[in-house]
């Protein structure tokens, strides 16, 4: 199996939260699930270091790190500055099929998975890889920790409304107006973290 998906695939079981907050990663048995040698595995742990999923303590070897409420504020706040920037470059740049399938997203029934498809096919549609590798380090949040939002129903109202107003600015090809959206769309996310969440989790 080649290395990047190695990675991906571990990244995937961490952010689905198969693989716990403080669980031990050990390469024998990772090794062993995903059909593979250690040093692919190796590899993909200190890459996943890197983005901050995975911590590699002496002695204890790699575990999947714990997040707090500052590490979530802190991506959304990195978010805050990346995404507006992603969804002006995409207003001009995205096509109509795609633009059908954002408003679709709205309607959808599964609002969390919706709302990562969502934000995925902005930022695709911003064709910019850097803006992509970027954004991977701010997003990299295990999915328990993303929930919150959406069982509160006034946020998931707020959030909706967001992408109603982005899919009228894309349509309009209005660049300034995406921008403004999307930052007013996640520093309301910031906004309601802030105010729910108690400093500690």
């Amino acid at each position: 199996m080649p290395q990047p998906r190695v990675r991906d695939l571990l990244e995937e079981a961490i952010l689905e939260g198969e693989l716990k907050p403080g669980e031990r990663l050990r390469a024998e048995a990772l090794a062993q699930r995903f059909g593979t040698s250690r040093t692919p595995i190796r590899e993909a742990l200190l890459q996943l270091e890197g983005q901050g999923l995975v911590e590699v303590e002496p002695n204890r070897g790699a575990v999947v790190r714990s997040f707090d409420r500052d590490d979530v504020l802190d991506l959304y706040e990195i978010r805050a500055l990346i995404e507006p920037h992603a969804a002006a470059r995409a207003a001009t740049r995205i096509d109509p099929a795609r633009i059908a399938e954002l408003a679709a997203l709205c309607d959808a029934e599964d609002q969390l998975v919706a709302n990562e498809a969502f934000h995925r096919i902005i930022l695709e549609a911003a064709e910019s890889p850097r803006l992509v590798v970027a954004m991977r380090a701010a997003t990299g949040i295990p999915r328990s920790f993303r929930t919150a939002f959406w069982h509160d129903e006034r946020q998931r109202a707020e959030s909706l409304m967001c992408h109603r107003r982005l899919v009228a600015a894309f349509e309009a090809q209005d660049a300034q107006l995406a921008e403004a959206v999307m930052r007013m769309h996640i520093l309301g996310a910031v906004a309601f973290l802030e105010e729910t969440w108690p400093t500690h989790h």
